[in-house]
């Protein structure tokens, strides 16, 4: 069943509006990273890794990134040294994503600022009350499974 306000404006549907917040997200990521050269996708791979996901296969699921993009992604991520793969113990056909120090050093950054900076540019024109239901629209919208890794 359709819930009809979500189709209220052909031009604005609510797709669309999720789709443009989630690009200005990306906007500013990349923005505030530039002069890391650090792209949104992958900071949010670096960002993924600093919350305790460190296979390729999780991080790929978690960002839904097609695996072959998420395995350039890394390579190149290696090469920079923003991140380390090393075989998994277990499994030698599996390989651990670790952060090493310039990727730590962009996620501490993010943690201390960048976060802050992003969601007040993010949401400026909203008052603390509507961020607030925003939150709570948004995350009553979303499946438990895909916020639950998240809480």
């Amino acid at each position: 069943m359709l819930n009809s306000s979500a189709h209220t404006d052909d031009k604005f549907h609510l797709g669309l509006l999720i789709h443009l917040a989630n690009q200005f997200k990306d906007q500013l990521i990349s923005q505030y990273f530039s002069d890391a050269d650090i792209t949104a996708p992958q900071f949010k791979v670096l960002i993924s890794i600093h919350k305790g996901w460190t296979s390729p296969v999780e991080i790929s699921k978690n960002l839904v990134m097609d695996a072959g993009a998420m395995s350039r992604m890394v390579d190149r991520m290696v090469k920079r040294e923003l991140i380390a793969r090393t075989p998994n113990p277990q499994d030698k056909r599996q390989v651990i994503l670790t952060l090493c120090d310039k990727g730590q050093a962009l996620c501490d950054r993010f943690e201390k600022d960048a976060l802050d900076s992003i969601i007040g540019k993010l949401t400026a024109r909203l008052t603390p009350g509507e961020s607030r239901s925003l939150v709570e629209l948004i995350t009553k919208m979303l499946p438990d499974e895909i916020t639950a890794p998240h809480r």
